[in-house]
């Protein structure tokens, strides 16, 4: 079941436009992290985590995919959902954030080698979200 979860998780990750492709657009990821709520929910998420370093340029730079942000339900409410990817490698190297609404929170899934990361602990209905937003 793990594996036929990760193989349709990075099926549907593995184009950049698979994000939510019938979803409103709203705005990118790096939009996004000029807004100080947001990237402090970004480095709230991140807290305690050793991010692979093309997450942590990112933050720096702001530089990566210009991907759209689409809308996600969860708890009645419409959140966020953000992508980037380590540039020129997106395949096997992406994060996806959920930003609750007004940016106070996020949370990501990490994957990297085949592997998935939940990080800023999301319970079951904000991953939940979160994968409705990649399939």
């Amino acid at each position: 079941m793990r594996a036929a979860f990760l193989f349709a998780l990075l099926l549907a990750a593995s184009s950049i436009h698979a994000l939510g492709a019938d979803a409103p657009k709203g705005p990118y990821l790096s939009d996004l992290m000029k807004q100080p709520a947001h990237r402090a929910a970004w480095y709230g998420m991140l807290a305690g985590e050793t991010p692979p370093s093309w997450v942590e340029d990112y933050a720096k730079t702001l530089d990566g995919p210009p991907t759209p942000s689409i809308a996600v339900e969860a708890n009645d409410e419409t959140y966020t959902l953000a992508y980037t990817c380590k540039a020129n490698e997106c395949g096997d190297n992406q994060l996806f954030v959920l930003f609750s609404p007004g940016g106070a929170k996020a949370w990501g899934l990490l994957v990297t080698g085949g592997r998935q990361k939940w990080l800023g602990a999301p319970d079951e209905t904000i991953q939940k979200a979160i994968l409705s937003g990649i399939e």
